[in-house]
């Protein structure tokens, strides 16, 4: 990852994340406060977006402070409301006040989802800019989403108003922008993608020791919440399909289910299904060990039924791995079919096994791909690409310079 030259400041940790330390002499920067979920195991996408921004050239431009969101769960859950959920809100917002007193920051940048959880992120955009911030919302939320729906007259209307709080909002995607544009009548959406660390994936070689992977085995990546949502039973409907032509397929499966209940009524599926000595269990992994399930495999799937645009897209392709994933959310903009990978229908086995087969039986193919989203990756997903766009819209509410629309390259 991108890290922080000597001369810069460190951005802050912890529960509180304390005021940044100061280089004695330096001229003053504006202070940023990014609020949103840091890191807490296991990583989702917006952790992983946050800690790629703290470590990234916003470092260098701005003065970093963070408020933590983090519920310290231990798995990638549904978020439900539950009896911690006051006491969460409770404590997260005491800690932005704190930091609104100490800090006196000159931009928020509030980091949300579509949940119910964006009526917290709404209270802390507004506290901010009666604090005196501008305020910038990078909402990592899906136009599929209930609330706030976009969808609805009175959806698109709750969303006008919850997002009248930000002076600027960033979105995952052109399609994005422009839906989510009309559904709250605002022209100065931006959109920035999600980001890859590039350097991790790049470092390591199809040849990095993979103890799960037989001798003969082509590995069929799926990195994700083990959920019917996220398409577990339909990758199961097409195991049988693929190893039936590919016997020496075997399906990769990184991440945990939704509940530890949850955890053998999986497993317990695929065994019933009798594919399961074909499909690897490796649990949540993180860092330069997640990095060797993706340069070991063959291609990801990504069969989920919703999403907006999940980060394992640009880290399978700053891996080098063709894309399989349903064409939804902002993925369409991003995975062009027959040449990034292959765009399925969701809830269709029969297709998702087919386009896995076709790039199994043609090596080529998956090569002249490979080549193709790796040099994508470094032009259009790496940190510093994602975080630029971030930073010309923090200048232009500054009004340091004028923000720039994103050129989309994705379908090129």
């Amino acid at each position: 990852m991108d890290t922080c030259t000597p001369e810069t400041i460190s951005p802050p940790t912890g529960a509180n994340a304390g005021v940044a330390r100061r280089v004695p002499g330096a001229l003053p920067r504006p202070r940023l406060l990014i609020v949103g979920p840091v890191l807490t195991p296991p990583l989702g996408g917006v952790q992983h977006i946050i800690d790629m921004q703290l470590h990234s050239s916003l470092a260098r431009e701005f003065e970093l402070h963070v408020v933590d969101t983090s519920k310290r769960q231990l798995r990638w859950a549904v978020e439900n409301p539950t009896w911690e959920t006051p006491l969460n809100f409770v404590r997260h917002f005491s800690r932005l006040v704190r930091q609104l007193i100490r800090v006196r920051p000159d931009v928020a940048l509030v980091h949300a989802s579509s949940s119910l959880s964006f009526l917290r992120d709404w209270v802390f955009m507004a506290t901010a800019r009666l604090a005196g911030a501008k305020v910038i919302c990078h909402y990592h939320g899906a136009l599929y989403a209930r609330f706030p729906s976009g969808e609805t007259r009175s959806g698109r209307a709750i969303g006008r108003l919850l997002m009248s709080a930000a002076q600027r909002v960033i979105v995952l995607g052109p399609t994005y922008q422009q839906e989510m544009g009309r559904a709250w009548k605002r022209d100065d959406l931006v959109w920035a993608p999600n980001m890859a660390d590039i350097g991790l994936f790049r470092d390591m070689s199809g040849e990095t020791p993979a103890p799960w992977l037989p001798r003969g085995d082509r590995a069929v990546l799926f990195v994700g919440r083990l959920s019917a949502p996220k398409g577990i039973y339909d990758l199961f409907d097409a195991v049988p399909r693929v190893i039936e032509r590919h016997p020496e397929a075997r399906f990769v499966l990184v991440g945990v289910a939704e509940s530890d209940a949850m955890e053998p009524v999986i497993r317990a599926e695929a065994e019933g299904r009798g594919i399961a000595p074909r499909i690897t269990f490796l649990g949540s992994l993180e860092g330069r060990n997640k990095a060797a399930a993706f340069v070991t495999s063959q291609m990801i799937v990504v069969p989920s039924w919703t999403e907006g645009f999940p980060i394992v897209i640009p880290e399978a392709m700053a891996a080098g791995l063709p894309v399989i994933a349903t064409a939804v959310g902002a993925i369409p903009d991003f995975v062009k079919d027959g040449e990034d990978g292959f765009l399925i229908a969701p809830k269709d086995p029969r297709m998702l096994a087919d386009r896995i087969c076709r790039l199994l039986d043609d090596e080529g193919l998956r090569r002249r791909i490979s080549e193709r989203v790796r040099a994508r990756a470094l032009r259009e997903f790496a940190i510093e690409v994602g975080c630029g766009k971030v930073k010309e819209v923090i200048n232009d509410v500054l009004g340091s310079t004028p923000t720039t629309i994103p050129e989309f390259r994705g379908r090129r």
